[in-house]
């Protein structure tokens, strides 16, 4: 068995980017990744730095907030409280408005620089209208009046919390959804979410009168190639394989890994004309790029097989719509490979 060098390839998360326009997912979704890491450490009792100048209201706040059970981190100045913001996270931020040098509102805003999913709630002692409003723009959560009050205190910040929690619940909601249509190996599409795009798309071309194509790609003599260099090295072909498609692909066309050796794309708006040039395109680019092993498969170049079908022409519904792709790239095969053929 023969072994390859390793090339670097990219997983195709930006894949995401064009589905959130057309019922799939966001473009960035590496901060998807990112979120989830700030939502496990969510799950542990919350973070709470206080801020003020006066110690005998940091000890006012520190007592009522661990019998709360929130774990706190005091500063006694603005300074102080930028350099524990970078150093650690926080869920929530209480800070006093009127303290020398870095003041409240300052803090809030270098804050939100340094974290902007932190939560400020601003400690006034003047309950000015104005005030409260000016702190609110600028991203506050909410505020509270000198005199504290013990129960309002806990009110305020059981509140903030809460919403913070239900904020977190989402994003993780959202986190496993996205991950459940993406293909673990090339981060495309999953044979799922290509089938529940497809009958979108097929219901959004019959509601404004317009095609949609379906192009089915089959790597040729994939078994040959995975036989000689072992199937490591086939996955890193599958993982190149998808930048390039990603590369050579319109940026509104959806893209899939079908199964195997096999990818999908979805191409809106699209005739059959049109969805003929894009698989030779595709074919071409694959036909013509260097990838690691070609010496040892026919003619010394890895190609694919293109099958097309386009709705309405081809097809009057999802399921005859794949039907029509996939018979369109058995004759590709049958026929010789490294061909594109159409429903």
């Amino acid at each position: 068995m023969k072994k390859l060098g390793t090339r670097e390839v990219t997983t195709g998360r930006e894949n995401i980017s064009v589905a959130s326009n057309m019922l799939a997912t966001g473009d960035n979704y590496s901060n998807i990744f990112g979120t989830h890491d700030k939502v496990e450490l969510a799950r542990l009792p919350a973070r709470i730095l206080v801020v003020d100048d006066e110690e005998i209201i940091l000890d006012l706040f520190r007592e009522v907030l661990e019998a709360e059970g929130y774990r706190v981190w005091t500063a006694c100045n603005g300074e102080e409280a930028i350099e524990k913001v970078k150093t650690m996270p926080f869920d929530l931020i209480l800070s006093d408005i009127k303290m020398p040098g870095i003041d409240g509102l300052e803090l809030l805003e270098r804050g939100k620089e340094i974290d902007p999913e932190i939560d400020v709630i601003i400690i006034t002692g003047y309950a000015s209208v104005e005030t409260a409003v000016k702190a609110m723009r600028l991203g506050a959560a909410d505020y509270l009046t000198k005199p504290l009050n013990n129960e309002l205190i806990k009110i305020i910040i059981a509140k903030t919390l809460e919403k913070r929690e239900v904020q977190r619940v989402a994003k993780e909601a959202q986190y496993y959804k996205e991950l459940s249509r993406l293909d673990s190996m090339t981060g495309l599409f999953n044979h799922q979410a290509l089938h529940n795009l497809l009958e979108a798309e097929v219901a959004r071309a019959e509601r404004h009168g317009h095609s949609v194509s379906l192009l089915m790609l089959d790597i040729d003599h994939f078994k040959q190639y995975n036989d000689t260099y072992g199937h490591p090295a086939g996955d890193a072909l599958l993982k190149e394989l998808t930048g390039l498609l990603k590369g050579s692909c319109r940026f509104y066309d959806l893209i899939a890994r079908y199964g195997g050796e096999e990818f999908s794309v979805i191409a809106p708006e699209t005739s059959k004309a049109e969805a003929v040039l894009l698989g030779k395109r595709l074919s071409e680019a694959v036909e013509k790029t260097r990838f690691s092993g070609r010496g040892t498969m026919p003619k010394s170049r890895i190609t694919i097989s293109v099958g097309i079908a386009t709705y309405p022409v081809d097809a009057h519904n999802k399921e005859a719509l794949v039907i029509k792709a996939d018979q369109a790239l058995y004759r590709a095969k049958s026929s010789g490979r490294n061909k594109t053929c159409v429903a």
